[in-house]
């Protein structure tokens, strides 16, 4: 179903009132074309919604899967009719759109032995494809011509120089595919979990090291991003912002003297560099990044809702806490939120309790009766994160600071002796390492509020070393993923200790 939605969000009622289109889906079925409303509407997003509104009398049919396969071919086929003047398009989409759509012609007219036409498509598509970095395309577009002057013209010159192109292609496209594979190698193990993999800096060295030296010989788009997005990992899985800030300035000058706009790259490298900004506190550099690389995006695309959720990271360890709201409200209001992978939306779960918090001690202000903090309720936000309750050493560690904090709040205080000894036991056997370091400390100070009878005064006393150990080792100096501490602890500290009174607090015995 999601994949539907993706498509929905793409194909446009708008992009279905053109000319060529309308009339084509007037043809489909009654039922695909409801199915189409439905799913923009917002009304389907499981295949129980999907029985409910297609079939309201209960009847189950079989057909739904045939529907489905109907509108899937329909809005593919749309998806083709694209029209490359609109706005939002830059140079090397175009060229990549229209390469793919040369290329598909070429093929069709040697299946038909039109050979001359089929040339000549070819050797557009050679040049563009060099003239934008198109290897893959290119390579298939020199082989043919390889094979048309070798087998067929029987032009000894311009096979040799075809068969010498492809020689030297085949290898920059060797090359292309060791970087891409390298670097998924790495990034598999980041994919569902926040924990920083200090194990894996090793490996991106030595990965590294293999594409220097074709780093230094190419300067093709897909090398370059695959093999500098290496050279990141070498400094981002110990977490040294500093020389990922250099790595970052590095890769955004080469792709920025390309002669099309290397868009894609230039959005992951200033992305990199925001997350630097926020972990150095310079957050005025991080905002000047952020605006930057939203020039370079369009609303609602998947690196869209990445840079928002960054954003709203950044804006929450700032303490312009309204702002980050401001971020939330707009990002999840979006009609293609949605349709996003499960683990980012459970991510946005997080945000939203993080910024429940904040409207409940009185730091941000919501629209009117905003629905988002009026429904919230523990025990679905733990039933709709599970991905992250996994994720011990990562995302769960903001899950269960964000439940200490809560159940303190509402004066919850038996639940929260409860949940004592299970954090305790949590924080003795997965926070023991340098990367968790902080978290660590920050879950011993939570214990001792409990420990303290629930008393500001001598909590604030007993946790004084622990706030000392905090400062000692700042952001920019822990070795944490940069997301796991969606807000500063010192601050979240400073919030906790609000929300106590002076009152020793003295449980109630059973019965």
């Amino acid at each position: 179903m999601q994949a539907l939605q993706e498509l929905v969000t793409i194909v446009t009622r708008a992009k279905l009132r053109q000319a060529e289109l309308s009339q084509a889906f007037e043809q489909q079925s009654s039922e695909v074309r409801r199915l189409y409303d439905l799913i923009a509407e917002g009304k389907i997003n499981t295949e129980e919604n999907l029985l409910a509104y297609l079939y309201p009398s209960g009847r189950k049919s079989t057909r739904r899967t045939h529907i489905k396969i109907a509108l899937r071919d329909f809005l593919l086929y749309a998806l083709l009719q694209i029209d490359l003047n609109l706005p939002h398009f830059h140079a090397r989409q175009i060229a990549w759109f229209d390469c793919y759509r040369k290329w598909a012609a070429a093929k069709l007219l040697l299946g038909r032995n039109a050979h001359l036409a089929a040339v000549d498509a070819a050797e557009d598509v050679l040049r563009q494809s060099l003239q934008f970095d198109f290897i893959d395309l290119a390579v298939e577009a020199a082989r043919a011509l390889r094979l048309y002057y070798g087998s067929i013209a029987g032009d000894l010159k311009k096979y040799e120089s075809y068969g010498q192109l492809v020689r030297k292609l085949d290898e920059l496209y060797r090359l292309e595919n060791l970087s891409e594979e390298r670097y998924t190698d790495l990034v598999v193990h980041y994919v569902n979990s926040k924990a920083t993999q200090v194990e894996v800096h090793q490996t991106a060295q030595q990965y590294y090291e293999e594409l220097k030296p074709a780093l230094e010989e190419y300067d093709s788009y897909r090398l370059h991003f695959c093999g500098r997005l290496i050279e990141l990992i070498v400094y981002t899985s110990v977490n040294d912002y500093a020389t990922t800030i250099t790595v970052c300035d590095s890769a955004i000058s080469f792709f920025e003297q390309k002669s099309y706009l290397a868009n894609i790259p230039l959005q992951a490298f200033i992305y990199q560099e925001m997350v630097c900004y926020v972990q150095l506190k310079d957050y005025s550099r991080g905002k000047n990044a952020a605006a930057r690389g939203l020039k370079l995006l369009e609303e609602g695309t998947f690196n869209w809702f990445k840079y928002q959720e960054l954003l709203l990271l950044l804006f929450l360890h700032a303490g312009e806490y309204q702002e980050a709201y401001e971020v939330f409200q707009k990002t999840i209001r979006h009609k293609r939120f949605k349709a996003l992978p499960g683990g980012i939306q459970q991510a946005w779960k997080i945000f939203e309790a993080y910024l429940y918090y904040l409207h409940e001690v009185g730091r941000i202000s919501p629209e009117g009766s905003d629905p988002v903090f009026n429904r919230f309720r523990m025990a679905r936000f733990l039933n709709e994160t599970p991905l992250f309750a996994r994720d011990k050493r990562g995302m769960n560690i903001p899950i269960l600071i964000f439940q200490i904090l809560y159940l303190i709040l509402v004066r919850r205080y038996d639940d929260t002796v409860d949940r004592i000894d299970a954090l305790e036991k949590y924080a003795s056997r997965y926070l023991k390492r340098d990367d968790t370091y902080r978290s660590n400390v920050m879950i011993k100070m939570l214990l001792l509020i409990p420990a303290s009878a629930f008393h500001r005064n001598a909590v604030a006393r007993h946790a004084e070393k622990y706030l000392k150990m905090l400062k000692e080792v700042p952001l920019d100096f822990a070795r944490q993923s940069h997301d796991v501490e969606i807000i500063p602890y010192e601050a979240l500290w400073e919030m906790a200790l609000a929300s106590l009174d002076l009152n020793i607090y003295t449980r109630k015995k059973a019965g």
